[in-house]
Parts: C-alpha cells; sequence; structure tokens
C-alpha cells in the first residue's frame, strides 16, 4: 500500500484475489487485508471503483455472515464518499461518471420504452441532456410535431434544437416528457417510434443517488439470511445440475414482480446497457425462479406484440442474495435453443459456472429444451469481450461443443495442450477461428427437426412479394382470410384482440404449407389453439403446444430447409 494509506489499484486487486480464490487457509490474510483497505484514502477514481465492484462481489458471494454485513456498510460509506467527491472536485466527478456508482451522473441513449420508464422511474432524477442525432433530421422530426404557428421558431437555425425544446415545454425537468409525447404524437405504432427516437438519439443524465437506477442500490428479492459460499474450489458438474429437480418457488406477489422488473431495468440502465425483455416486458407476466444456494431468476418474456414470430425469446436477470449478478436470455424453440450469459464484471471470478448451470437448468425443466446453443458472437465472434474474457472455453467447460468437425479438432488439440501444461493460454487469434462457428450442449435425442427460424421467415418474406403485387397489408389479409377458412375458423369476433394479432402474424408462414386443407380436424384444432396462445400474457403455453405439433414441425422445416 502506498505511503500515508493512499490506496492504489494493485491494493484492491491484491484483496479481491482472495475473495475470489479464497479458501479458508486464507481467511486471516483476507480479514487483515480488509481492515487495511476500509482505513485507507482513496485519491483517484480507478481504486475506487475497483473496490465498489469487489463490495458487491462480496455481498453477492459472502464468504460469512459477518462479511455480508461488512459488505453492506460500506457500499454505504464509499456511495457517501462518492457523492461528496463528484461534488467537490470535478476531475473526479468526470472520472467516476457512467460508473453506474451511487452519487456519480450518467449520460447515455436508451430507446424509446426504456427512455419513458426512466421519466417516471425517479423523480427529477433523469433529464434530456441533449440530441447526439443528426441536426437536421432532429429538426424535421420536431417540426412534425409543432404547431403550424410554432413552425417557423422550431425551424429557426439560430437556436439549437435542444434549446427549443426546453423553450416549447417551459423548463428544462420537462424536455424528456415533452419530447416523449411529442414522437409519440407523430408515431402511433410502437416500431415507427422507436425509429424516430434513433433518428434524434437523445442523450439522458441520470443522477439518481440511493436508487435503483444505481449498481451500488439495485436490488431484487432480499433475503433476511444470505446464503454464503465459503470456497469456489471445486469442479461443477453442469450436466447433473441440469437433471436435478428445480426448487419450488411459488408464486410472486404483484409488488415483487414490478419489484423483480424494476431492478432488472435499473440494472442495466447502471451498466448502460438495454435488452428488449427487460424494457418491454409486462410485470404481470414475468416469473420467478429459484435456483437455490442464494440464487435465482427472473423470467422477462416479451409482450404479444412484440415477440419473435416463430421461436419464443425469454430474457432473464441472475441474481445472488438478491445482488443483480448476470444477464441473458434464450430464444426457446423445439430441436434447438440458443442460449447466452453475460455476468456483469463486478461478479467475474467468481462460480460463474454454477450459476450457468444452474440457468441451464431452469430453462431446461421449465420449456423442455433438449439442446442448447450459443452462438458464435456469444463466444467472440465480432466481440473482442468475448475473445478477452476466453468465453469459448467457458461454454466448452459446461459442455458445450464446437458444431463444425475441422473446429472441433482443432479444440479438442487445444484442451490437450493445456491440460498438459496448466500455464499455457490460447492465442487470440486461434481463438477468433474457434468461435468462428455456432457450440452445442445436447441433452437428449429430439424428435423435432432442425431448422432456423430465420430461414422460415426468409421463405415468408420472399413469398410476400408474389402475393397481390407485394403489398404486404393486402397480403397479409390474403394469407390470413386463407388460413382461417382452411383451419375452419368461422368468427374470430369474439377472440381477445391479442389472440387474434397472433392469428394473422403467424399465418403467412402457414399459407406456405401444401396441403394444409387435409390435416385431420385434430391436427387443425391444435393449429388453432397454438396461434391464439402466441397472443397470451407470457409464451409457455405456446412452447408446449409448438413442441407437441410435430405436422407444423415437419411441414415448416421443409418449407426452411428448401431454401
Amino acid at each position: 500500500m502506498a505511503a500515508k494509506g493512499t490506496l492504489r489499484t494493485e491494493d484492491i486487486a491484491a484483496l479481491r484475489r482472495l475473495f475470489t480464490k479464497r479458501t479458508d487457509k486464507t481467511a486471516n490474510e483476507r480479514e487483515a487485508r480488509w481492515l487495511a483497505v476500509r482505513s485507507g484514502i482513496f485519491r483517484a477514481a480507478r481504486p475506487l471503483k475497483d473496490y465498489h465492484d469487489l463490495l458487491l462481489f462480496i455481498l453477492a458471494f459472502p464468504a460469512n455472515a459477518q462479511d455480508s454485513l461488512l459488505a453492506g456498510a460500506e457500499l454505504e460509506r464509499v456511495a457517501a464518499l462518492v457523492a461528496d467527491l463528484c461534488k467537490r472536485n470535478a476531475t473526479m466527478h468526470y472520472a467516476l461518471m457512467n460508473s453506474g456508482i451511487s452519487g456519480s451522473a450518467s449520460c447515455a441513449t436508451f430507446g424509446i420504452d426504456l427512455s419513458r420508464w426512466l421519466s417516471d422511474a425517479v423523480e427529477g432524477g433523469v433529464l434530456l441532456d441533449s440530441l447526439s442525432g443528426d441536426d437536421a433530421l432532429a429538426r424535421n422530426v420536431l417540426l412534425a410535431s409543432t404547431l403550424s404557428a410554432e413552425a417557423e421558431a422550431m425551424d429557426d437555425a439560430g437556436h439549437d434544437v435542444h434549446a427549443r425544446i426546453i423553450d416549447a415545454c417551459g423548463r428544462k425537468e420537462e424536455a424528456l416528457r415533452w419530447l416523449l409525447n411529442a414522437v409519440q404524437g407523430i408515431a402511433p405504432s410502437p416500431q415507427l417510434q422507436h425509429v424516430l427516437w434513433e433518428v434524434l438519439k437523445p442523450m439522458l443524465m441520470i443522477d439518481a443517488p440511493g436508487s435503483v437506477l444505481t449498481r451500488t442500490f439495485c436490488r431484487g428479492l432480499s433475503d433476511q439470511s444470505p446464503a454464503c459460499v465459503a470456497e469456489f474450489t471445486g469442479s461443477v458438474n453442469v450436466q447433473h445440475i441440469i437433471r436435478t429437480p428445480l426448487p419450488s418457488s411459488g408464486r410472486s406477489t404483484e409488488r415483487e414482480r414490478v419489484q423483480l422488473v424494476n431492478a432488472a431495468r435499473g440494472i442495466l440502465v447502471g451498466h448502460l446497457r438495454e435488452t428488449d425483455t427487460a424494457t418491454l416486458c409486462d410485470p404481470s407476466a414475468v416469473e420467478w425462479q429459484d435456483l437455490g444456494q442464494g440464487m435465482g431468476v427472473v423470467l422477462l418474456p416479451l409482450p404479444p406484440g412484440r415477440r419473435t414470430a416463430f421461436d419464443s425469446y425469454v430474457g432473464y436477470v441472475a441474481f445472488s442474495n438478491s445482488v443483480p449478478v448476470a444477464y441473458g436470455g434464450a430464444w426457446v424453440f423445439p430441436g434447438k435453443s440458443k442460449v447466452g450469459l453475460n455476468v456483469f464484471p463486478a461478479f467475474r471470478g467468481g462460480p460463474s459456472m454454477l450459476l450457468f448451470a444452474r440457468i441451464l437448468q431452469c430453462y431446461a425443466q421449465r420449456y423442455d429444451v433438449e439442446c442448447f446453443e450459443a452462438e458464435s458472437y456469444q463466444l467472440g465472434h465480432g466481440n473482442p469481450d468475448g475473445i478477452r474474457s476466453g468465453a469459448y472455453w467457458f461454454y466448452y467447460r459446461a459442455g458445450f461443443r464446437t458444431v463444425d468437425p475441422g473446429m472441433a479438432a482443432l479444440a479438442e488439440e487445444e484442451r490437450a495442450r493445456m491440460e498438459q501444461d496448466r500455464s499455457y493460454r490460447t492465442a487470440p487469434s486461434l481463438l477468433r477461428r474457434l468461435v468462428s462457428g455456432s457450440m452445442r450442449l445436447r441433452l437428449e435425442e429430439s424428435a423435432a427437426p432442425e431448422f432456423e427460424p430465420s430461414a422460415l421467415s426468409d421463405a415468408v418474406l420472399r413469398s410476400m412479394a408474389l402475393i397481390r403485387n407485394g403489398d404486404r397489408s393486402a397480403g397479409l389479409r390474403h394469407c390470413t382470410d386463407h388460413v382461417q377458412r382452411v383451419l375452419g375458423v368461422e368468427d374470430m369476433r369474439s377472440w381477445p384482440a391479442l389472440e387474434r394479432q397472433a392469428f394473422s402474424d403467424l399465418s403467412p408462414a402457414l399459407a406456405l404449407i401444401n396441403g394444409l386443407e387435409s390435416w385431420t380436424i385434430k391436427e387443425k384444432g391444435s393449429l388453432v389453439a397454438l396461434m391464439r396462445a402466441k397472443g397470451l400474457s407470457n409464451e409457455n403455453e405456446y412452447i408446449r403446444r409448438l413442441r407437441e405439433h410435430h405436422r407444423l414441425l415437419d411441414a415448416w422445416a421443409a418449407i426452411a430447409n428448401a431454401e
């Protein structure tokens, strides 16, 4: 440690190693070093940020109850210290910006749906800072939202567009809400609103200390007695965990579901990230799954009208002792389901393999997944962070194997080298070759045919060009009427609107099936029920019915694989 107790990055790194590689033998050294750090002085932003993240790590994976209590108290102290430094010291203010630590500010752009939620999340804590999109395009978008008597003033190039918005709403605290309402007034559809928001690229300034929008205090469902992990040593039998029955979770209350959704959105905002499932999910449709050992996941389905067409994208945020530690999702589909894990940087070096095994267990058992696939981007293809973190070997240790035979043989050669020499590391250039394709973890043989939903989507795209001279609206009506007639659906007016929409959305892919009219009454009835299920609050019933409808899967596979 530096003279006069000044803390360096190296001091925090040494302490972190004792917590991530901990054993009972290192307990005394760990306690002594932590005491020295607690009495030290932070004069630079980097060690302060590193210490903050280490405290989160300890809170998520405490060695004992005392460590958990101490880490919580230290987080409170660090948050107060950061708030004071950011107010008094301009250099520290900018050095700590976008760190996600309570007391510091963040400035970033998010989608319109998340921006709308942020505008209501914390009173006065989120402001419109600027517009980072093309100035001329932004001015044209805003012109479409103004009164004709205001148009000349809004179009005056002598005034900055952001300043004109503040003039239009009267005060800067109202600018974000004014802009949200303006875009919503121009564009009736959520998709078009999203496009216009991307043109504007609004930068939001977030300064909400002590709130769910900070990494420091974002929490899920709390448990008074934290689950402790004394050591991280020992291998994880992923296959065994996947086949072990899930713990019972019980039903979540409305308040708990809202709290989980707020935490899912808040932790991603704290990391300047966003996922469609966290942003768009309806709290009434989310589900909590206890994973044991203090771990759990909130499952985040997309709402009707914002879903993927054929598979079911169910996202998640994972928690350990109520601290959000990872996020990702699975695209559930018969035959194989794509899956991904993103551990937040503060928690790397912990029991990530155990956490991943528990997440796979959750999806395998809740949705009857027979085969998981990790796509190349998740492994590091076009993703430098994946290469740096060695994501390929993480998935390999979990039991995933490269699909391409040539790359699989190369991977086995590398594995043999690593077993012979524990200090050996795969060169980044070789890793980039290995991650050029996907990896799979097959749990059991599947009766479902294998095909890519994207290939089926491509077949629909090409077919719609040939219907009603490429008029998409007329073509969709033609497909819906045809499928409705063939399936014997006489009147859909009594159906809920979202189920009617789901029927219409799936119709173009069903209109491609030759001989659909010859299916049995039972097969047609099951198909109608499947289509309606796509419009329910979550897709659990749709997933089940799709998996059981072998004739539909065979028909879609023939279309997709013929492309």
